[in-house]
């Protein structure tokens, strides 16, 4: 619970016994069960395995943050010293691969 609530800190998601939440909005359930990391989302049936309690919580903060958000947090992250950057800033930097606009589009 100590692993799940730090990373749920870092998002400043709130954990409730019902499960893990943002704005009042349910995100979702993590856990660890017989040595195993797993996820399932509010509108999920099925549990997911993960590696981590940080890999769990940042699924319940992907499917819940809008791509146009993740794009803007992304070109705030690029700005920023890399040393300040946290594990889970850095994975979304890994990821992140900007959306080419329409007019660069159409010029093509």
């Amino acid at each position: 619970m100590v692993q799940i609530f730090n990373e749920c800190e870092k998002y400043g998601f709130d954990i409730f016994d019902d499960g893990i939440y943002s704005s009042d909005v349910k995100l979702g359930d993590v856990g660890c069960s017989r040595g195993t990391w797993w996820v399932v989302g509010a509108s999920e049936q099925k549990r997911v395995a993960c590696q981590s309690a940080l890999e769990a919580v940042w699924w319940l903060a992907v499917a819940q943050t809008p791509p146009h958000t993740e794009a803007a947090d992304c070109e705030e992250l690029l700005d920023r010293p890399f040393d300040e950057l946290t594990p889970d800033e850095w994975q979304l930097l890994r990821e992140y691969g900007p959306v080419a606009e329409s007019r660069e589009l159409v010029a093509a």
